[in-house]
Parts: C-alpha cells; sequence; structure tokens
C-alpha cells in the first residue's frame, strides 16, 4: 500500500469512491470541492490517496483554517467499501495527521473534524467538543503539541 498526494488525474477515482460511500452530500458540489486542490485559491485543501495496486483505495483531506493557522480541518476520508474494516482508513488517518503535524512553523496545532462516526476518530485521540454540531454530525478536536 503507498500513501501519496493526489493528482488531478486521481480526481474521477476519488470521486467514484465518495459516491460508494453513499453522502447525501450534493455531488456536483463535492466534484468541485475535490478539483479546488488545483485552484488558484490562496487557501487550497491537500488530498492525499491510498494506492493499492496501483487503485486508489482511499482518500481523505485537510485545509488550514483561514482565520487561525494554527486550526486544520480533516474532512473527506473515505475508504471504498471492498476495503473497509482492514485497516486503510486507519493509515490514511495517521498520515493525514502526520502531515499537518510537518506543516511549517506553527508549534500549537487543533485539528477540528465533523463526523457520523466518532468511535473511529477516538482511536487517533480526538474528542467529542459538539453533538449534533452540523444536522446530525458531531464535531470532535485533537490538539497536538
Amino acid at each position: 500500500m503507498k500513501i501519496r498526494k493526489a493528482t488531478k488525474k486521481d480526481i474521477p477515482k476519488m470521486f467514484e469512491i465518495f459516491k460508494l460511500n453513499g453522502s447525501k452530500y450534493p455531488k456536483n458540489l463535492a466534484l468541485k470541492e475535490l478539483n479546488e486542490m488545483f485552484s488558484k485559491s490562496l487557501i487550497k485543501p491537500t488530498y492525499i490517496v491510498v494506492e493499492d495496486k496501483k487503485e486508489i483505495i482511499a482518500f481523505g483531506g485537510f485545509i488550514p483554517s483561514w482565520i487561525d493557522n494554527m486550526v486544520f480541518n480533516i474532512f473527506w476520508v473515505n475508504t471504498n467499501p471492498k476495503y473497509q474494516s482492514q485497516g486503510v482508513g486507519s493509515r490514511l488517518m495517521n498520515d493525514l495527521i502526520n502531515r499537518i503535524k510537518r506543516t511549517k512553523n506553527i508549534k500549537t496545532k487543533m485539528i477540528l473534524i465533523s463526523t457520523k462516526i466518532p468511535e473511529f476518530y477516538k482511536k487517533f485521540g480526538f474528542k467529542k467538543v459538539a453533538p449534533k454540531y452540523d444536522g446530525d454530525y458531531i464535531l470532535m478536536v485533537k490538539k497536538l503539541k
């Protein structure tokens, strides 16, 4: 298994995984957000993909807050259903957290995530901040030192 930064050519496969997971998020908006990594925006998301035998099987993203550069959001941690419960999502999360830790010149960081599956994120040290944060999503935080 290989974990790497996504490229523009990865977007169709990432979008396919997104659709397989049955999100109610608007598909046209999701595709625009995936393409945002390659835009001219000042603050762009970074997407990471997990490959197995040259097939993309999972992806996730993170972005620094536009208000506070010590806060990052992780989003869209998606694994192809065929590969779920095999440690792929955990490897992806560990990579995302480590990439955030390595960002330049920021001593203290906080990572936010909104999720419907808080049990998964508790394994990585995330704690609940607010239930029903956005509809039925739970806001969670992890402080880095």
